[in-house]
């Protein structure tokens, strides 16, 4: 019988990239972490991992079960849920684990979670905000039980395996820029901007993978010299004539008398929100209840 408590182990090494950070997201040494998966392919009688570099990538054998872990997890977590609804009686109780990028954390998960206590007082939201690159290893770890994430049509879009994903809005992207920018009274193009600098997300995010993507269907390399994940920031930056951004209409929760926002007519760019879960746990009353307080919480 292959030990399911392994096979978890096997699908951490895979979605962070190695032994090191797989051990690091389970609270374990990197060494209990290699004896357990030395332990999973004497059960298995097959190589799941092989040397890459200094570290390890999975073998197809490994591809292959990590696979069918994600649909036996998924079961587990149907089977949590139904024993949750009959333990509480379709009553949200107890601990919710929820989390959300910064500007869907003050404009939907806020409002949601004031919501969740009002309507289920013997439910305990655990609140924090975290990028998508952070969330989703969380939500399928188990550190997480709902994450909000973005993601933009111009991207691939990321892995849904032992992800159940819930949309909760699309948005479009503007370009942000000075009032006194020559090109302030509109209409713009992505491609006006090709000698611009440009204010973009930290290395890692989609936020500034987007931002290069499009500038390369417009035709260009972006210059980047100004990163950063926090909207205030960027809106101070571009008001003060030290660049142009993408920006979304969540992200403009004030008064900006410095900066205008155009659709750009070349290249049109949507961000989608969305709830994540992992696969099966729908059905859990406490997790139902946030996803519904969630959808209310959505901007008209």
């Amino acid at each position: 019988m292959i030990n399911v408590t392994r096979m978890r182990m096997l699908r951490e090494v895979d979605s962070r990239g190695g032994i090191a950070a797989a051990a690091e997201a389970l609270y374990m040494s990197p060494s209990a972490v290699s004896q357990q998966m030395v332990a999973l392919e004497r059960e298995t009688g097959v190589n799941l991992l092989e040397r890459s570099g200094r570290g390890v990538r999975l073998t197809p054998a490994g591809h292959k079960l990590v696979a069918h872990a994600e649909k036996v997890l998924a079961v587990l977590e149907e089977a949590q849920a139904e024993l949750a609804t009959l333990a509480s009686g379709d009553t949200a109780v107890g601990p919710l684990r929820i989390c959300a990028f910064p500007t869907a954390a003050r404009t939907i998960l806020v409002p949601a979670v004031a919501a969740l206590k009002h309507a289920h007082p013997l439910l305990v939201p655990i609140v924090s905000d975290h990028e998508p690159e952070e969330s989703i290893p969380m939500l399928k770890s188990g550190e997480m039980d709902v994450v909000l994430t973005y993601e933009f049509d111009q991207l691939a879009p990321t892995s849904t395996r032992g992800i159940e994903r819930h949309l909760l809005a699309t948005e479009p992207m503007y370009i942000a820029m000075s009032r006194e920018h020559p090109l302030a009274a509109g209409p713009v193009r992505i491609a006006d901007f090709a000698d611009e600098g440009w204010i973009v997300g930290r290395d890692g995010s989609p936020f500034l993978e987007v931002q290069v993507r499009v500038s390369n269907l417009a035709g260009y390399e972006p210059r980047i010299d100004f990163h950063s994940n926090d909207y205030q920031v960027i809106l101070a930056a571009v008001g003060a004539g030290l660049g142009v951004a993408l920006v979304p209409p969540l992200a403009v929760f004030a008064e900006s008398a410095d900066v205008v926002f155009h659709l750009p007519e070349d290249i049109r760019i949507q961000r989608r929100i969305a709830a994540l879960i992992r696969a099966g746990s729908s059905g859990h009353p406490a997790i139902s209840a946030a996803l519904e307080a969630l959808r209310s919480a959505v901007p008209a």
